[in-house]
């Protein structure tokens, strides 16, 4: 039966590996017997199993040994591996579960064990897999989604504006120039900050943003960062003819990666002045001993309470049928996970036409 799930058995004694693959291909199920642990290496070079079962005391390679090897190949990690000995001591036991093992088996095996044990880790198996291509298809139809929007609207202005500038040079005004000219400058940024947003988030999931963290941390002023912060988002605030408003004294000392802290905050209030169109926007900051609170607050659409839950997750966007909106929906999960990686606490709460306030906890030390 090729569909049938393929068992690796490890066991240096042949007596055993014939008993336990007779008994398995019984029930239906596939095998592929070893010896030896390290031939059993080699085989796992050509044959991925759905399931191994491996003896701990064998000579050469142990049981322990060939597990942990088993766990750097990344093909085979998620494979479910049951140990097996004719040791029973609580220390051998503990041993191979705090390895990470998903079971432990004792001889001399009792048969209906034996079968119950491999169908019920197959099933979980075979569920969390179900599990996780559920999650990667929505992901992936999120993704396609969010690229086949935000990445076509930019190069529409980009490439049709440069053909009208290309095309009909001659005949174009100064004015119609520099309007063709500002169109192309904001639908590349907008696309620079599609994939800025995607490469934040590869180095998040990766680890890569942590270790940046652990060499970038220091002591630095938080109101200094503040009043850079509002020089930047002031201008676009008044654009719209909404208020800014900036209230913290300094210094206000804070330890965290200035960097990280910046884009943060930087994220935070570019959402606020975007979905803002009445009221103002507030940037403020209070010494609360061993953390520095700071909050933006905007009197914007918010978000309805249900979905506050929600929020952060990847390619979020409220009412994204509704509102006109730009960017891919990872503002908000970017900024609470650099909050996160910053040790800092991070609150957001919101009602739908209400505003939206967010509030990080930036440690003093």
């Amino acid at each position: 039966m090729p569909d049938s799930p393929l068992i690796m058995l490890v066991d240096d004694e042949q007596a055993n590996l014939e008993l336990f693959a007779a008994i398995l291909e019984e029930e239906g199920y596939r095998t592929l017997s070893s010896n030896n642990a390290a031939v059993a290496l080699k085989l796992l070079e050509t044959n991925k199993p759905d399931l191994i079962i491996s003896d701990i005391y064998m000579p050469e390679m142990g049981g322990f040994e060939f597990y942990e090897k088993v766990q750097s190949i990344p093909e085979i990690r998620s494979v479910p591996f049951i140990f097996l000995s004719a040791l029973s001591d609580r220390a051998h036991v503990r041993e191979g579960k705090e390895l990470g093992a998903d079971d432990y088996l004792t001889k001399p095996i009792d048969i209906d064990e034996l079968v119950t044990t491999v169908r019920g880790k197959l099933k979980r198996a075979a569920s969390m897999r179900s599990a996780m291509q559920s999650e990667f298809d929505a992901l992936k139809e999120q993704v396609l989604s969010t690229l086949s929007h935000e990445l076509n609207t930019p190069l529409t202005y980009i490439i049709g504006f440069s053909e009208i500038i290309s095309g009909g040079a001659s005949s174009i005004t100064t004015d119609e120039l520099k309007e063709f000219a500002t169109l192309i400058h904001h639908g590349g940024g907008r696309l620079k900050n599609l994939v800025d947003d995607f490469l934040i988030t590869v180095q998040i999931d990766s680890g890569h943003t942590q270790k940046y963290f652990e060499t970038d941390r220091r002591e630095f002023d938080l109101t200094k960062l503040m009043a850079q912060l509002r020089s930047e988002f002031e201008p676009q605030a008044s654009e719209k003819g909404i208020a800014f408003n900036l209230k913290g004294d300094g210094p206000l000392r804070v330890f965290a990666s200035e960097s990280l802290v910046r884009d943060i905050v930087g994220r935070l209030l570019s959402n606020a002045v975007k979905f803002t169109s009445t009221g103002s926007v507030s940037l403020s900051a209070s010494d609360e001993g061993e953390y520095v609170r700071l909050d933006v607050v905007d009197t914007g659409v918010g978000f309805p309470e249900a979905e506050l839950p929600r929020v952060c997750d990847k390619f979020y966007q409220v009412n994204k049928e509704v509102q006109q909106q730009q960017g891919a929906g990872l503002g908000l999960y970017i900024a609470k996970n650099l909050a996160n990686i910053n040790r800092c606490k991070f609150e957001i709460s919101s009602s739908e036409n209400s505003g939206t306030k967010v509030t990080l906890h930036i440690p003093t030390r």
